[in-house]
C-alpha cells in the first residue's frame, strides 16, 4: 500500500483528509462520477479530470509493481546460490537493499512499453534491471554520502562494520582498517549489481530487433547519471572550501538533469518505448517531457529531504546539511541577506532540533516558495505537453499524467 498524506477540500460538507492512497481513491471515483467537487492539495489546484488521472496510475501501479517485485526477487534467490559464506553474506547484503523499493521506475519501463500498444509482460526482466541498478547506484551513493539509513534500513558499510567490530587478532590497527573494510565491501556489491542489471539485459533481450539500441540507450542512461554523480560530489566540495560558483543553480540544475531526470524518468520509460519498438522521434520527444518532469521530481525530492518525514522518507533528514548538499534551496539563499545565517548549519554535524532553524531560514529567504513555484511549473508544463500528444492512448496518457499528480503529493 502507497501511504500517502493529501488534503483535499469540498466545497460543501468541509474538509477531507486521507491518511492512505486507496482512501482517497474509493472517495474520488465515487465524488468525482457525482462530479459536485472542487478539489484541492497543498501544493497545487487538482481538477476532477486529474483525480481519475491519478486513479488510473495508482491502479496501472498496483499491477505492474507485484510483476516487477516478483521477477527481481527470482533474481535475489539466483544470486544467493554462492559456494563460500562471504560471498553469500555479500549476496545478502545486496538482497537486503534490493527489497522494499517502491518500483517507480519499473512501473514506468512498463508503462513506456505499453504505450507502443503492447500489452503483454516482456518488460518485465527489464525493469527488475534497472530495480538492480538503482540499488546499486544508492549503495555507491550511501558511501559517498556517508549515510546510515537507506529505504528504512542500515546501509551496507554500517551492516558490515556491526558484523566486524570485535577482531580476535592485531586489535591494534583494526579501527583505522575497519571503515575502510566497510566501504570497499558496499563498492564491490555495488559493483556487482551493475554488472548483473547488464547481464539481465544482454541474456533476456539479445534476440531482440532492438537490442543493441536498448543496451546503448541504457548505458547512456547508466553515463549521464555517473557525471550528475561526478557534479553532485565535486560542488558541495568546491562551495565549502572554495569561491562560490557564480552558475550554481545552473550547475545544479544540470545534477537535477543527469543524475535525477535521466535515470529516474527518462531513461525507464525510453528504455521501456525502445523495447516496444517506439519511433526515434516519439522518443525525443518524451526526453524532452520527462527531462521537466524529473527536474521537478528532484525539487520535490530536496524538499522533503528537509521538511519530510524522516520514518516514511526512509533516510536521515539531517544527511542533505550535514554534506552540504547543494540544492535549489541552497543556491537560491546564497543570494539572500540569510546566507551567513544558513552557513550555520550546512556541512555541520547538526542536531535534528536545528532543522526548524533552517526550515525557517529557507522560507524567510524565500528559497521554499521559489523551489515549489518552480517545482509547480515543470509539472504543469510537462502535463500540457502530454495532452498534445498524438502518438500516445488517451489511456496512457491518463496514466502518466496520474503519475505526475502523484509525484506532486508524495511523502516519501
Amino acid at each position: 500500500m502507497i501511504k500517502q498524506n493529501i488534503l483535499f477540500t469540498k466545497t460543501e460538507e468541509g474538509e477531507n483528509r486521507f491518511k492512505n492512497i486507496l482512501d482517497f481513491i474509493t472517495w474520488a471515483k465515487k465524488e468525482t462520477e457525482e462530479k459536485r467537487i472542487a478539489v484541492k492539495s497543498e501544493i497545487d489546484e487538482i481538477k476532477p479530470e486529474d483525480i481519475i488521472n491519478l486513479y488510473n496510475f495508482i491502479n496501472f501501479y498496483k499491477q505492474t509493481k507485484p510483476i516487477c517485485e516478483s521477477v527481481t526477487e527470482q533474481y535475489n534467490e539466483k544470486l544467493l546460490n554462492q559456494k563460500y559464506e562471504e560471498l553469500k553474506e555479500a549476496a545478502l547484503e545486496f538482497t537486503r537493499i534490493n527489497k522494499d523499493g517502491k518500483y517507480l521506475r519499473a512501473s514506468l519501463v512498463g508503462l513506456g512499453y505499453q504505450t507502443t500498444n503492447k500489452e503483454d509482460n516482456y518488460y518485465k526482466d527489464l525493469a527488475s534491471a534497472l530495480e538492480i541498478f538503482q540499488t546499486s547506484i544508492l549503495i555507491h551513493d550511501d558511501i559517498i554520502d556517508n549515510a546510515k539509513i537507506r529505504r528504512g534500513k542500515e546501509t551496507i558499510p554500517v551492516s558490515y562494520a556491526k558484523k566486524y567490530q570485535n577482531p580476535t587478532i592485531n586489535k591494534e590497527t583494526f579501527q583505522e582498517k575497519q571503515n575502510n573494510f566497510s566501504n570497499s565491501m558496499g563498492i564491490c556489491i555495488g559493483d556487482l549489481g551493475f554488472y548483473i542489471a547488464n547481464q539481465i539485459i544482454i541474456r533476456v533481450y539479445k534476440d531482440n530487433s532492438n537490442f543493441t539500441k536498448l543496451l546503448d540507450y541504457y548505458n547512456d542512461m547508466v553515463i549521464n547519471t555517473c557525471k550528475g554523480e561526478m557534479l553532485d560530489i565535486i560542488l558541495p566540495f568546491k562551495e565549502e572550501y572554495f569561491e562560490t560558483n557564480q552558475n550554481l543553480e545552473s550547475k545544479i540544475m544540470e545534477i537535477y538533469k543527469l543524475k535525477t531526470a535521466w535515470y529516474s524518468v527518462i531513461g525507464p520509460y525510453c528504455l521501456g518505448l525502445i523495447l516496444g519498438g517506439a519511433k526515434d522521434e516519439h522518443i525525443k520527444k518524451m526526453e524532452e517531457i520527462l527531462l521537466e518532469v524529473g527536474i521537478a521530481f528532484q525539487i520535490q525530492d530536496d524538499l522533503l529531504g528537509i521538511y519530510g518525514d524522516e520514518k516514511q522518507i526512509g533516510k536521515s533528514i539531517t544527511s542533505d546539511l550535514e554534506e552540504y548538499k547543494q540544492t535549489i534551496l541552497y543556491s537560491y539563499t546564497m543570494n539572500t541577506k540569510y546566507k551567513d545565517d544558513l552557513h550555520k548549519y550546512y556541512g555541520k554535524k547538526i542536531k535534528e532540533k536545528d532543522i526548524e532553524k533552517v526550515k525557517e531560514i529557507f522560507e524567510k529567504s524565500g528559497a521554499k516558495k521559489y523551489a515549489k513555484n518552480k517545482m509547480i511549473e515543470l509539472f504543469k508544463n510537462s502535463e500540457n505537453q502530454i495532452s498534445k500528444l498524438d502518438f500516445i492512448s488517451d489511456k496512457n496518457k491518463s496514466i502518466l499524467k496520474g503519475f505526475i499528480i502523484y509525484l506532486k503529493n508524495r511523502n516519501k
